[in-house]
């Protein structure tokens, strides 16, 4: 997730459009764009929010993907053995 979510912020700092989308669309790929706007300077919650407004009230409804976005994938990954 970290690194999806480092290339996504990459190509965005370059200004190429980037899309972004799982199986249903609302968590995993909400997951990587709240991250990759996190690398982009945003605070979580607002990341959070963000997704929420644009993608639908439905994305990141997993509260422990909210959780990972608020502690941090770091370390998110280190607790809770995430990889990828």
């Amino acid at each position: 997730m970290q690194q999806l979510a480092h290339t996504t912020a990459h190509a965005v700092q370059n200004g190429r459009t980037t899309l972004v989308r799982c199986h249903s669309g609302y968590n995993r790929s909400g997951l990587v764009v709240a991250q990759a706007l996190i690398h982009l300077g945003r605070e979580a919650p607002a990341s959070i929010q963000l997704v929420q407004e644009k993608r639908s009230p439905w994305a990141l409804n997993n509260a422990t993907f909210r959780s990972y976005l608020t502690t941090g994938l770091d370390v998110a990954r280190l607790l809770t053995g995430l990889h990828g």
